[in-house]
């Protein structure tokens, strides 16, 4: 497993199902609307960061083309987690869980 901490969140990206991809649509999207923070491992078939984790904290945009990619060009190996403690206590405040 790859993971790094964005701004607000977490990413994670499930190596094992990268093995099996074919398009690497995650390092394609991140470089279109992010800013390039993946690079191809040819050698172990699988996205590497292009940065350290701290680094990736600053520069992740949180714009989830990596992981929307992914769910549909490659193998659903990415999985990005932004918790929004505002929105779960409004939800309570009106009775939706």
């Amino acid at each position: 497993m790859i993971d790094f901490d964005t701004r607000t969140g977490k990413i994670v990206i499930d190596e094992q199902k990268c093995k099996k991809c074919t398009t690497f649509a995650c390092v394609q999207a991140c470089s279109l609307y992010n800013g390039a923070l993946y690079r191809i491992n040819f050698k172990e078939h699988k996205p590497d960061l292009a940065h350290n984790k701290e680094d990736m904290k600053r520069r992740c945009t949180e714009c989830l083309a990596c992981e929307q990619e992914c769910a549909i060009k490659g193998q659903e190996a990415i999985t990005i987690s932004l918790p929004m403690p505002e929105l779960e206590k409004f939800k309570k405040n009106i009775n939706l869980r």
